[in-house]
């Protein structure tokens, strides 16, 4: 019998990774950015002080990586959410309910405590800045809704809007689970189609490239 393949460091490091990206993730869902330390986070990915100090030297750093992580994430299930929809008002219309399934999952909540936790912490702020710059641009391409008038700044403004209503309304789940958030998702998506139908928007699709 062949012994098993060894596995190469990089492999070994991207296990670590994974390890504690998942780790933190619980960590900041249950217990919120303030509480959730380096040490926390290597107990409950089940790895030592030094593994953790190799791969991120202090929480910054892992914050950093969080954010990034899970971007990546969140940029394959808008995939599978939008992804095969091309009419434009028919995408724009889904946005509401894609971003709430992404950001209302534990690590779309994590993130957000990341965000919140940069405010008093001038070295995750000055880290994130411009990962949160190249996120919502590259968001933007992805997620190709326009205003029909080509202009970006409208476009921008109105990935912000659904994009934070969502984060607002996923911080209210995990507050208070016993009341129905998504009747709050329904409604955005009636006033963005009661928006199209009057003509306060329109919509198009940004053409890749």
């Amino acid at each position: 019998m062949a012994e098993p393949r060894r596995r190469t460091q990089a492999e070994r490091s991207a296990g670590t990774r994974q390890l504690l990206l998942d780790a933190a993730v619980r960590c900041l869902h249950a217990h919120g950015y303030s509480a959730t330390t380096t040490m926390l986070v290597a107990e409950d990915a089940g790895v030592s002080r030094g593994a953790m100090l190799h791969q991120f030297r202090t929480k910054a750093d892992l914050m950093t990586f969080v954010v990034e992580a899970v971007f990546e994430q969140e940029v394959a299930a808008y995939g599978e959410l939008l992804g095969g929809i091309t009419d434009p008002a028919e995408r724009l219309l889904a946005y509401p309910e894609a971003v709430w399934t992404v950001l209302s999952r534990p690590s779309g909540v994590a993130v957000l405590e990341i965000l919140q936790g940069s405010r008093s912490d001038a070295t995750l702020r000055d880290m994130l800045e411009p990962v949160q710059a190249r996120i919502e641009q590259q968001a933007l391409a992805f997620t190709r809704l326009a205003q029909g008038d080509g202009r970006r700044e409208g476009a921008i403004a109105l990935m912000r809007l659904v994009v934070w209503a969502m984060r607002g309304l996923s911080i209210a789940d995990v507050l208070d689970p016993q009341h129905n958030m998504h009747g709050s998702v329904k409604l955005l998506k009636l006033l963005l189609r009661a928006g199209l139908e009057t003509g306060v928007l329109t919509a198009t699709i940004e053409k890749e490239g």
